[in-house]
């Protein structure tokens, strides 16, 4: 099981995931029959409920929340990358030292 480094999740990771645990609870209730919203027609508490979840999974998805270390080290790997302080075949040639050494 891959562990969760509580020190490097950031308060935006926090939100995020937050945000769309609330959006789960909400579909849940509406599931089975408790109007979360104050909405008087069911339909459209419904429809709002399923919007609320939808865009929020997305937006976790498209924001792909490292949480694990191995996450948080890889994404680390890729800024470096991107910001030209390191180069992919340094990369590779550090995995491939890592491949051999098994």
């Amino acid at each position: 099981m891959k562990k969760i480094n509580l020190k490097g999740i950031t308060a935006e990771a926090v939100t995020g995931v937050l945000v769309l645990l609330v959006a789960l609870i909400n579909a849940v209730l509406q599931m089975v029959g408790y109007n979360t919203l104050p909405i008087a027609d069911d339909n459209i508490s419904n429809i709002v409920s399923i919007i609320f979840l939808i865009v929020t999974t997305l937006y976790n998805t498209y924001k792909n929340r490292n949480i694990s270390t191995a996450s948080q080290v890889a994404q680390n790997i890729t800024d470096a990358i991107k910001n030209g302080e390191l180069l992919i075949e340094d990369v590779n040639t550090l995995l491939e030292k890592c491949k051999e050494s098994k």
